[in-house]
């Protein structure tokens, strides 16, 4: 039957029951004398039934429609605790250490720059002497070759006023003893230099004269030859002059030659000369190099003994409370990067840090709001503070409990909660309980999400 059907015959029914004649109205007595039968068809049906199946159907109605039209909040829930947003500061011991004094203690407030531990660094103070004498002798070899490489060493020599004058007065005898050294081999070679010019001067000298004679015996062998040509002068002689002439020039030659060897041999020792002051000066300058990086690099050390040795007094770097205090016997001895004690900064706004679900991390973000419970103060009573999130880690960490979780930080609007009448203020350290607000979500979805969820896994075998 259709629906046009059923809708006519509402109608028609709708109109006889209008236009019938009405019943003459009885009173309650006369429907209950009559038969059972003409009494439950006679008898009006009761207002208040109609009225509550009415009702029912509206209020069903109404439900409806709110539920299609109205949104509820989804929350991710994450437990954390309250930090203060610069983070307490953790004191340690950068080198291991004795403890002298210790000028703190538990719940104690501290300014900036007070003194809240001394320590005697263990081998500090033999450091710093080793390092300052491993400075002060290559400052010493520093300043003795920079003179070396000046035409007066002894006039350039200059050192710092701190190195004591012992030492100063060693390196000074040093550099004298390597100048005299370096000016003895200079001049043995100039001396050896100057003997070949000496002679060369006579080999000079020499053939200056052979040369005269060789003139003269040339001019007397041509007038011999020429009284020869006549029949004027025996051939003897003529024949004797010719063999002076001969060894004249044989001895010209020679010298000639003993001027050649001369003159290279000056050219050798020359060059001796120059090879030794190049080798030596660029030595000088290779020294000079190394011992510029060595003093660079033993300045630094030198600075980092004395910031050890500065470091023997562990100072506060913030106002604030002390707090885990972990050291009370003096004379004990502390470790390499050993945690003292936590100052908590004043007057610093707090923040929680809470761990994000895995399974809610991909719907948090920056700028969420967050309604915060703290453990310490039962929201029911006290209420709660609201906040938004600052930031969510790109990475997890292992959570022994939670496994893989994301820490994220939420910025609170305050740091109090209302006691009585009284403002509480919060501290670092307790535990609460975050409710992310990540969007919302239609009623209506609530009462389906197991209908789809049923469908999506409806005729499916594992």
């Amino acid at each position: 039957m259709s629906f046009k059907k059923h809708l006519k015959t509402v109608l028609l029914a709708w109109r006889r029951e209008r236009n019938a004649p009405k019943a003459m109205k009885r009173t309650r007595d006369e429907y209950e004398f009559q038969p059972g039968y003409l009494e439950i068809v006679e008898r009006p049906p009761a207002p208040w039934a109609r009225c509550t199946a009415i009702a029912l159907t509206l209020f069903l109605l109404v439900v409806l429609l709110w539920s299609i039209v109205g949104r509820l909040d989804i929350h991710a829930n994450a437990t954390g605790r309250l930090l203060v947003s610069s983070h307490s500061k953790v004191i340690q011991s950068l080198e291991p250490g004795e403890i002298v004094a210790i000028h703190v203690r538990d719940g104690q407030k501290v300014k900036a720059g007070d003194v809240l531990i001394k320590l005697n660094p263990i081998g500090v103070e033999a450091e710093l002497r080793e390092r300052q004498e491993q400075l002060n002798f290559k400052r010493l070899e520093l300043a003795r070759l920079q003179a070396l490489l000046t035409e007066t060493p002894t006039e350039h020599f200059a050192v710092q006023e701190s190195i004591p004058p012992a030492q100063v007065e060693l390196a000074r005898e040093h550099l004298v003893s390597v100048w005299k050294e370096m000016v003895a081999n200079l001049e043995s070679l100039d001396g050896e230099m100057n003997v070949n010019q000496a002679n060369q001067s006579a080999r000079n000298a020499d053939i200056t004269e052979l040369e005269k004679l060789l003139t003269n015996i040339k001019v007397r062998l041509e007038a011999r030859r020429t009284l020869a040509a006549s029949k004027l002068l025996p051939k003897v002689e003529l024949l004797e002059q010719e063999k002076e002439k001969l060894e004249i020039e044989r001895i010209l030659s020679q010298q000639y030659a003993e001027l050649a060897v001369l003159k290279a041999q000056y050219q050798v020792l020359e060059e001796s000369r120059n090879r030794y002051l190049t080798k030596t000066r660029r030595e000088y300058y290779d020294q000079l190099n190394e011992a510029q990086t060595a003093v660079a690099v033993m300045t630094q050390q030198l600075i980092k003994a004395g910031e050890k040795q500065r470091l023997q007094s562990l100072r506060a770097p913030v106002d604030g409370v002390v707090q885990q205090l972990a050291i009370h016997t003096l004379g004990g001895v502390v470790q390499s990067a050993q945690q003292l004690m936590v100052i908590v900064p004043d007057d610093t706004p707090l923040e929680a840090e809470v761990m994000v679900l895995n399974k809610d991390v991909g719907f948090v973000r920056a700028g969420q709001t967050v309604e915060i419970k703290v453990d310490s103060f039962p929201y029911t009573r006290y209420g709660t503070i609201r906040g938004k999130v600052a930031h969510v880690s790109k990475d997890a960490v292992k959570d022994e409990q939670l496994g893989l979780v994301f820490p994220a930080q939420i910025r609170m609007e305050r740091s109090s909660i209302a006691v009585d009448e009284h403002e509480v203020p919060l501290q670092a350290g307790m535990s609460i309980t975050a409710e992310i607000r990540t969007g919302e979500r239609r009623v209506i979805d609530y009462l389906l999400s197991p209908l789809q969820q049923y469908q999506s896994e409806a005729l499916r075998e594992r």
